[in-house]
């Protein structure tokens, strides 16, 4: 059996179809994606079709299933061994958390590997699913809608450097117009001429004149973490990280040196970072990028993506996210929405989309921290948001939202804990928007006791000089002394004077 049949599950557009992959998934089911790479093998089992950011599981082995394939064109029996006694373990977990779809998916060293079957085909057996040794374009595909799941309009070049091949894909707002493969990577006995030469006989990789390479994988992920190493860079989150083309020219300086300098670098990628940073090094001269971004979206991202998300997820994978997060943290049913709508008019000190999309999301996580200690909520809160375990954010957007989420629960006081971090990144007038967003979410939870009934009785109205709130008499016992002190400090950080109408 020849790789290019070697299962039931095909992929038409991109999407794996296979009857016993894809029977109706009801939203609570568990998912898994298992990613065999030439470098190492991964299993993430996902919740809820793989809405909620944190994966049930998520474990990889080093099986280094593509060593030697350059050598050889054969997958060598030790290696072999290692990744079958890896799925063998990821069988048996998938049975435990009874996975109700399973995605199996291949890439280089299996699909360039003579002896792939030898793999492939006791694989098989093992999980009782067919594997998807999926072509250079299959794969190509899957990364770029990876990364376009949490970064929309992405515009540049994207890389996906893997143990035995390198992914490029041109990205125009999100949208692929070129892509190509080559069978090196960073596992792979490579001269860095023959990389320069393959580069520049793409004449689109140079002609593209991209701004950003996007780069995926772990050994971008390892250059994120020199950088964090050596530069001080106050929110080490990797996903989002932008670093310039001179200095990732530097670190691959010293990672290809007689004595190389790995400081920062994982122990488990320093053996692979001299070939990996020959192929960035000759990416970045030929293609000309003045930046990388280095990525946290893998192939697995693209697979969910594609296969288990409906269009409303894909489009704006943060506020569905979000949402959930409301559903599954908040106290009272339908708050987040309430709180949408009565936020609504504020967007007016800042009439972007942009900012309205913050807000909202803000007011998806407005109560994902009422059970935390009182003392701790802000803190705790905020350092949710800069840790949540998504990649639709950027780095700003988190420290937005922290800051948010932070004075949704502090207030004003100046005697809590409080993240460092919340004091990087945004500038005086993000910062006080984010704090008006924030104080407009405390006064209102509070005065509504934290359900949606009474929200609906208020109202702000905004303009160049008051913030005006509108009581229905209904409401009006709730509108005490702490309350209009909390409204007065809400409009005094809109810039705007406090004026309340209750009728």
């Amino acid at each position: 059996m020849s790789p290019a049949t070697s299962s039931l599950a095909t992929i038409e557009d991109g999407v794996i179809s296979d009857p016993r992959l894809l029977d109706a998934v009801p939203p609570s089911d568990r998912v898994a994606v298992i990613d065999i790479g030439s470098n190492s093998v991964r299993l993430v089992i996902y919740a809820k079709n793989g809405r909620y950011p944190t994966p049930l599981f998520d474990e990889r082995s080093n099986c280094q299933l593509g060593a030697r394939l350059d050598e050889t064109g054969n997958l060598v029996q030790d290696r072999i061994d290692a990744a079958l006694e890896t799925i063998t373990r990821f069988a048996a977990i998938i049975h435990a958390m009874d996975v109700a779809a399973c995605y199996p998916i291949a890439t280089a060293a299996v699909r360039r590997a003579k002896n792939g079957a030898e793999f492939y085909l006791p694989a098989e057996k093992i999980l009782g699913l067919p594997i998807q040794i999926l072509s250079q374009q299959q794969e190509a595909n899957y990364v770029s809608r990876g990364l376009t799941l949490n970064i929309p309009d992405a515009d540049g070049l994207v890389a996906d450097l893997g143990g035995g091949s390198i992914e490029i894909v041109a990205l125009t707002k999100g949208e692929i117009t070129h892509g190509i493969s080559f069978n090196f990577g960073h596992l792979s006995d490579v001269d860095e001429a023959k990389i320069l030469q393959a580069f520049e006989n793409t004449d689109w990789i140079a002609a593209r004149r991209a701004k950003r390479l996007y780069g995926v994988g772990g050994s971008f992920r390892a250059f994120g973490a020199a950088f964090f190493d050596r530069a001080a860079y106050p929110l080490p989150v990797l996903h989002g990280t932008k670093i310039k083309s001179d200095f990732v020219s530097a670190l691959c300086n010293d990672f290809t040196k007689s004595k190389p300098n790995f400081n920062g670098v994982p122990l488990s990628r320093q053996a692979s970072m001299p070939v990996a940073a020959k192929i960035v090094r000759a990416l970045i001269q030929v293609s000309g990028v003045a930046q990388l971004v280095v990525s946290g979206t893998s192939i697995r991202d693209g697979v969910i993506a594609i296969n288990e998300l409906n269009d409303a997820q894909r489009a704006d994978f943060l506020m569905a996210i979000s949402q959930e997060i409301a559903e599954a943290s908040g106290r009272f049913a339908g708050v987040s929405d309430a709180l949408k709508l009565l936020l609504q008019p504020l967007t007016a000190i800042n009439p972007t989309p942009g900012f309205s999309r913050l807000v909202e999301v803000a007011c998806n996580l407005a109560d994902m921290c009422w059970h935390e200690h009182s003392d701790m909520r802000g803190d705790l809160a905020a350092r949710r948001v800069l840790g949540l375990p998504v990649n639709c954010m950027t780095h700003k957007e988190r420290v937005w939202l922290g800051v948010a989420l932070y004075h949704r629960y502090v207030g004003t006081k100046q005697n809590k804990p409080r993240p460092d971090e919340l004091e990087s990144l945004l500038g005086v007038r993000h910062r006080a928007e984010a704090v008006t967003i924030g104080l407009a979410l405390r006064f209102a939870l509070i005065f509504a006791a934290g359900t949606k009934d009474y929200l609906g009785d208020i109202r702000f109205e905004i303009d160049d000089k008051f913030l005006t709130l509108h009581v229905n008499n209904s409401a009006r016992p709730l509108f005490d002394g702490a309350c209009a002190n909390r409204f007065a400090l809400l409009a005094q950080s809109a810039g705007r004077q406090p004026q309340v109408i209750c009728a």
